[in-house]
């Protein structure tokens, strides 16, 4: 019995079908990371929007219980606030956004019958672009949050 020596190795067939093969779960990978990678910076942004509503909204929530409204004040503020959420004026990849504010002063009755207090309806909200987000939201620039809370002005 004589065993067979020849041992034809691998074909240059072989060899560009596993090239090929690499190449797609490569290509595929790689699509899976950069999706991924957008995605974080969406929520990133979303967060830092969120709480610098958070800290907006604090901070006329005190001017409310102070009781020092001026009538400027009262009127809200249509232009609003300009703050950046990632970089500065003049940076690259900086991403703006603008804190609005609006007061709606309620009257004396509530569910619990009438009071004395004056009592405001506090809305801020916040707007904001982000060019860099991929997926089921990609193209759409106008991302919005909205908190309100009702606040008493207190005398002293």
């Amino acid at each position: 019995m004589r065993l067979s020596t020849t041992n034809p190795g691998i074909g240059f067939i072989e060899v560009m079908t596993a090239t090929v093969i690499i190449s797609i779960a490569c290509i595929g990978l790689l699509m899976g990371v950069v999706h991924a990678r957008g995605e974080l910076h969406s929520l990133e942004i979303k967060e830092r929007a969120t709480e610098e509503l958070l800290n907006y909204m604090e901070y006329w929530k005190g001017r409310i219980a102070d009781g020092t409204l001026s009538a400027y004040e009262l009127a809200g503020d249509p232009d609003g606030d300009e703050i950046f959420l990632v970089g500065g004026l003049g940076q690259k990849n900086s991403v703006e956004a603008r804190l609005y504010y609006d007061f709606r002063r309620l009257n004396s009755f509530n569910a619990y019958g009438n009071t004395d207090l004056t009592r405001y309806e506090l809305e801020c909200w916040i707007k904001w672009g982000d060019r860099f987000t991929s997926g089921r939201r990609a193209g759409d620039t106008g991302f919005e949050r909205r908190i309100s809370t009702i606040m008493s002005e207190f005398e002293l």
